[in-house]
């Protein structure tokens, strides 16, 4: 069994671990960075799935491995405060690179992509200022709610509150992109 594992382990390293370096390195992790941001997504496929892998085909095991790097790579920029994301930008594609948790299968689909952050950055924007505040410091910079509470000042109840009526705004404004 243990075998087993360390030979899934193996075959899915040599096969994906190259892509996964260039997505991370895309995403501006630094190069000095990447090669652990690599094994712990690895390590963490291991420990969470292990042999119920084995069953999988291979774009279930590249979609889990990317979405793991995704969040190693946020996890990452969360914890060296150099994300770079800013609320000044007038570029969506800046402020979303990194929360981006999905593998592009086609340009068609990033075009579309593109295109929904666009009209949801948009959307954000357009709200009132304390709605807009608390949308780019939990949803878009991903703080958790005590920080956000501790920041603008409200309480977390309030700030629970808003994000639920974001959340309700922004799935009303996906809808009108569909």
């Amino acid at each position: 069994m243990q075998q087993e594992q360390k030979d899934l382990l193996q075959a899915l390293y040599e096969e994906n671990q190259g892509l996964l370096r260039l997505v991370a390195a895309r995403d501006g992790v630094p190069e000095c960075e990447v090669d652990d941001i690599v094994q712990e997504t690895f390590y963490s496929f291991m420990r969470a799935y292990g042999t119920m892998a084995l069953e999988w085909n291979e774009a279930q095991k590249k979609g889990v491995l990317m979405r793991i790097l995704k969040n190693r790579c946020i996890d990452y920029f969360r914890t060296s405060k150099k994300s770079g994301l800013s609320i000044d930008s007038d570029d969506p594609k800046v402020e979303y690179e990194i929360l981006r948790c999905q593998v592009r299968k086609d340009i068609c689909d990033t075009l579309i992509q593109r295109e929904e952050l666009r009209r949801i950055h948009q959307c954000i924007l357009e709200m009132k200022p304390k709605m807009c505040d608390v949308a780019i410091l939990c949803l878009v910079e991903g703080r958790p709610v005590e920080e956000v509470c501790e920041i603008l000042d409200i309480s977390g109840p309030t700030c629970r509150m808003r994000i639920s009526r974001i959340r309700k705004l922004l799935r009303e404004e996906l809808k009108k992109i569909n």
